[in-house]
């Protein structure tokens, strides 16, 4: 036989059928330290289930409601700093953005080569010395593919 109940062993107790919860009984009529907790709980049960909860009115929900809706649309009101700030973070998120944009497509286009300039004198001289334009180095990989003499 234990010495002591615990609360969960007088709760259960408590909620038994009397036959059933006999042996914790008596030793509630015999020990006044777990007779006096389970009075307290006895106590805390009843008083929780005596606990009146009551249905709010009608009137309540359309109070509550118009008291959100007027504070939402007290709060959407913009002051001219608010404004003015709202403005500027955007202008400042922008030009950083459209500057990250740039430094990508500067920093991933192909960097410009070096383009040997020739005399005017020069480059009449050569064109002049191939007398032949069907004959140029440009198209010399599409002999195979077409006949550029009948296109005369």
């Amino acid at each position: 036989m234990k010495t002591h109940y615990s609360e969960a062993d007088l709760l259960e107790t408590y909620y038994l059928e009397p036959g059933a919860s006999m042996p914790v009984m008596m030793h509630l009529a015999d020990c006044t330290d777990c007779g006096a907790r389970y009075e307290r709980l006895d106590r805390k049960l009843r008083e929780a289930a005596a606990c009146n909860t009551h249905e709010p009115q009608e009137s309540f929900f359309a109070r509550q409601r118009a008291s959100i809706v007027h504070r939402v649309s007290a709060g959407s009101r913009w002051t001219p700093i608010a404004r003015t700030t709202g403005i500027a973070a955007a202008a400042a998120l922008a030009f950083f953005l459209g500057g990250a944009a740039v430094f990508k497509s500067l920093d991933s286009a192909p960097a410009p080569q070096a383009v040997a300039v020739q005399h005017p004198v020069a480059a009449v001289e050569e064109r002049t010395a191939a007398s032949d334009a069907w004959q140029s180095e440009e198209l010399q990989d599409f002999h195979g593919v077409v006949d550029w003499e009948t296109w005369q």
